[in-house]
Order: structure tokens, then sequence, then C-alpha cells
């Protein structure tokens, strides 16, 4: 993840003198209090969520530059991977010939092809890879966000705290970096706010078919992440559970919301039987043991040797994660722990939004019992990841809890107001007309800054996808739709971006792109005669045609694939692969 360039202390004591300036000028300025009358009537009106989510999905996708961006990193590629062999009406696809050529991280090239991850991100996808758009569904479901994260915190506040939130979350570089991504965060967090939203409207109204919903949304957020969602729902079963007490109709009440929500965690073990043909068996966690045995929850590594031997490439990351790995243990659990927070609030308060980063502190210590819940829900998530080891800079597993730190810094803003306009104490709901005033000052300040962070955050991603822009462009234009192209990738290439993978039906016409293995590319190209091969070098960008067998000679070797040993995974009688049936193979 790139790193936001340092704000400058001139700037931010700017901003703080600007925000000043115009809070005082607001609550002395009879126009402004009047002209704060006009939005804050639209803002409260029934569509302003509705265009809030909307706005977001068109910030997402000018963020992003299409809704036809590539995967850049290993975990977007095989969730694509995954989308594409769904979008095809298919659980697994068939092996590829000589697997070694097609090894792609996080996914499972033999006896069938699938990914390791849970169905639900991917089954989403697949609307969008099936329109030809598959970047549509994280800005759509980013934008499902945006509008429940508006309506809530104008539920639980007011208007001009709901606006201040999804601006300075909808705009924050912490969300669109990742919004613009082919994460699964995207869907848990779409879910886990859909589940918030629901569990509102069901403590308003007592009906139970918003618990239905809390139900739903919870079960396909535990298809896309398991461990974020379980942590994120305490909260919300806790509250259900306290308005649930004393009625006599507990069972009754959650009888319906329990089967959708069992209904649609069914698709769990489903999925374990069609991949790996034993509805008990975890494909996330038996892909461990066949790539990466120290990769997993708990502490240190875990010594036991991985059932598939690595190419270098797929080695070279295992070998980044293996550091990482075994400097956790227990003892380093609190500064873990430190060190994962203040990572996020870095990221939260980046550049200008250091001045927040003062709001949300005094509101963690001086908030409602609301903003305390959402401190709870912050507080589980950090718990629940304490058990797997990541560099702490990694914050995109804890983008589901973002808005709630926005939310925190909109409501001290409100008190501020209050304090310095001698308003009384702050309700947090309604607002008379000079804090109004200095809330749409406030909003006049923040969208210039929003602005020139999404045109930030665009540049970022730009270079972030730039290397598979660039490639993907030198290879569509110099190669044709039916073709092999080999990728040699120099030494020091970052082996987090890789060109290489599967196509989800390698026999069809289109293109394979695969790992340039010096003498052994003879061997795929004997299983498809005729068809013309190129290689890539990644150094150079340049595309050669392979015209005759010198071409593929030991010399177009590089140091990062000397000496690869590569043998073939042979599921045997204890394999539980094994027990794929023959449909993958068809």
């Amino acid at each position: 993840m790139l790193s936001p360039p340092a704000p400058s202390l001139w700037s931010v004591l700017l901003a703080v003198l600007v925000f000043a300036a115009l809070v005082v000028v607001a609550r002395r300025s009879r126009t402004w209090t009047l002209a704060a009358t006009l939005p804050a009537a639209w803002l409260a009106s029934r569509w302003a969520p509705v265009v809030a989510g909307a706005l977001t999905v068109i910030i997402v996708r000018g963020v992003w530059g299409s809704f036809d961006e590539p995967g850049v990193i290993h975990d977007e590629r095989a969730y694509l991977l995954q989308a594409s062999i769904f979008a095809q009406g298919q659980w697994t696809a068939a092996s590829p010939p000589l697997p070694a050529f097609f090894e792609q991280m996080h996914v499972f090239v033999e006896p069938a092809v699938f990914a390791k991850y849970p169905p639900g991100h991917a089954l989403l996808l697949a609307i969008g890879v099936w329109l030809g758009l598959p970047g549509l569904m994280p800005a759509l479901l980013t934008g499902v966000a945006g509008a429940l994260i508006f309506w809530i915190a104008r539920r639980l506040a007011n208007e001009w705290v709901a606006f201040i939130t999804w601006w300075l979350w909808t705009t924050a570089w912490a969300n669109l970096y990742w919004a613009a991504s082919y994460f699964s965060e995207t869907t848990s967090t779409a879910m886990w706010w859909l589940a918030v939203y629901a569990t509102i409207r069901w403590l308003d109204s007592k009906k139970t078919v918003f618990l239905v919903v809390v139900a739903a949304a919870l079960a396909l957020g535990v298809e896309a992440r398991p461990l974020t969602i379980a942590a994120l729902a305490m909260p919300l079963a806790f509250i259900i559970v306290r308005g649930l007490a004393g009625t006599g109709s507990v069972a009754r009440t959650l009888a319906l919301p329990a089967i959708v929500g069992v209904a649609i965690l069914i698709l769990g073990p489903v999925w374990n039987q069609q991949t790996l043909g034993d509805w008990r068996l975890n494909p996330y966690s038996y892909y461990s043991q066949a790539y990466f045995p120290f990769d997993k929850p708990g502490f240190g590594v875990d010594p036991t040797p991985p059932l598939r031997e690595l190419p270098p490439e797929l080695a070279a990351v295992g070998e980044w994660s293996r550091e990482v790995h075994e400097a956790y243990v227990p003892a380093a659990l609190p500064a873990a722990l430190v060190k994962r927070f203040l990572s996020l609030l870095f990221w939260v308060v980046d550049g200008w939004r250091l001045v927040l980063g003062t709001l949300i502190l005094a509101a963690m210590l001086h908030g409602s019992w609301l903003e305390r819940v959402g401190l709870v829900a912050i507080g589980m998530l950090l718990v629940a990841y304490l058990s797997f080891a990541h560099p702490p800079m990694w914050t995109v597993y804890y983008v589901e809890v973002l808005p709630i730190l926005y939310f925190l810094a909109a409501r001290q803003m409100g008190r501020l107001f209050h304090t310095f306009g001698g308003s009384g104490r702050d309700d947090g709901v309604v607002w008379p007309a000079p804090v109004k005033a200095a809330a749409a000052v406030t909003a006049l300040l923040l969208v210039p800054l929003g602005v020139s962070d999404v045109v930030r955050v665009r540049s970022a991603v730009d270079q972030r996808n730039a290397f598979h822009r660039r490639a993907q462009s030198v290879i569509d234009a110099s190669t044709p739709a039916r073709s092999i192209v080999f990728v040699r990738y120099s030494a020091d290439h970052n082996p987090h971006l890789g060109l290489t993978g599967y196509s989800s039906d390698p026999h069809s016409a289109g293109r394979w792109v695969v790992f340039d293995r010096g003498e052994r590319n003879h061997d795929l190209l004997s299983s498809a005669p005729g068809v013309p091969a190129f290689l890539l070098d990644t150094s150079t960008f340049r595309v050669e045609p392979l015209t005759n067998t010198s071409n593929l000679s030991g010399s177009n070797r590089n140091s990062m694939h000397d000496g690869i040993r590569q043998r073939a995974w042979h599921p045997t009688r204890n394999d539980p692969a094994n027990s794929l049936n023959g449909r993958a193979r068809q």
C-alpha cells in the first residue's frame, strides 16, 4: 500500500485557522444562518441517502478509471478468477495442461481450478463479470454502504453529522484505495452496514422483516469474510437480544431470521463439497496445508512441509509471509494491538485530516453510550485479528469500521460548535441555528478538501495499476487473441505483482499468459500445436515472437527461475482433494 504524503505543519495550522475563522463568521452572520436551512432541508429528505450512495459509486468509478481494471494484488486476481468460473455457471474449472505454467496465489490448479476463499464475494463479482464490467459490483457495494452510512448517521444524530460523516468517509484514502479494488472488504462492508441499518429499523418498528434482513446480511457477509463478520455481529447480537428481553416471544421472533440465515450459510458446506469433495473440508484451510502451512491463525511458523512444491514466484511471496509469521508470538500481542490501532488511526487522519485526530480521540473519551458501542465494534475487530499475523500497516482488514471513526469526528465537531456558540449541551440531534450555520461552513470547507483527496487517491491507484495496465496493453497490441504468452520476470521483480495466472477455460480459444520456464516451454507448446507463442520480458515490456525452438533454449531463463524443480501434485488416497468428482476434468 502506498504511503500518503505527510502533511506539513503549516498546512495543518492553515486548515485549523481557516476552520476557526469561518465558524466565528458563521456564528455572527444571519446570512449564513439562513443559508444553512436550505441544504439542511434537502439533507433531511428521503432521497438524500440515495444520492449519497450514487455519488459514492461515481467517486469510486472516477478513482478506479473504469469498471474493467485488472486485478493487481494476488487476492484480487483469485477473486476475479473464481467470479469468472461462477459466471459460466460452474463451481470449478478444469485443471490446465501442465499446471506448473499456470500457478497462481490463493488458487488451486490441480486436480481442479478454484480459489481458496469463501464463495460469497466472488458470487457477487460474477454479476459484473457476466456483464463484462467486473469492477461494477465493488463500486455498487461501496455505493450501498455509502447510502446506509448516511442514513444511519442521520438517524443517530442529524443531517449535518450525516453529511460530514459520509463525505469524510467516501473521500478518504483509507476507504477509496480499497474500494477501487476487487478485495472482499467491499462485500463485508456493505453487508455489515446493511445489518446495522436493519437492526435500527427493527428497534424502531419491531417488525420481524428487519431481523430477516439482519440475518441475511450477516450470513452473506460470513460467506465473504467469516472472521470479520463474526466479530462485528457480536455487538448487534447483544442489542437484539437485549431488545427481545422480556417480550416472551424470543423463539417465535427469531425463527424466520434463523431459517433465512442458515439457508444462506449452507452455501459454505456446499462450496466445500463442490471443490474438495467433502462438506467438512474448507478450501481456505486446505490451501495452507498444500502451499503455506504456516499461513494460518496462530503464532510462529509451522514447520510442516507443504504438500505441493512451490514455484519460485510463489515461494518468494511465501518467504515474505514466513518472516511476518515468524515474528508473531504471544509476547508480541500487546504491541501488535497498539501498532494496528495506531496504523488504522494514521490512515484515517492522513494529510490535512490530521486535525480530525484530536476530535476522534476526544470523542473516544467523552462520547455518548452510542459512540462507545461503535468503539466496541472497532475493538472486537482488532481483537479478532490478533489471531492472525499481518503487518501493522495492512489496514484493509479494518475498513468496515472506518465510518465509525469519521462519525466520532463529526459528533465531536458538533460539540465544539455548541461550546463556541454558547448553545449549551449538544444532544446530537436538534441543533440551534448558529450551530447549523457553523456546520454548513464546515461542510463548505470540507468539499474542496475531499475533492483534493479523491484526486490524490486517483493518482495512487493509477500508480498501483500501471504495471498491469501497461503489460495488458502491450500483450493486446502484440499478440493475437489465440496465443500463448510466456512471461519472463526479472530477478528483482516484485513477487506481489503477477501477470501470469489461469483463465477460467484454458481449453478455449483465448490467450494463455503463463510463466516462462525456459527449455520446459516446449512441453506446453506441444499441448497446443499450431498456436503462436510469444515472450514478454517485464523488464523492458517487449514482446518477441517465438518462431523456432531456439527461442526456447535455456538462455532465456533468468535467475528467478534457475534451479526450479517443479513436481506434479498427484492426489493420493489420503489426499482430500482426491475426492473431487470427474466433472472438474470435463
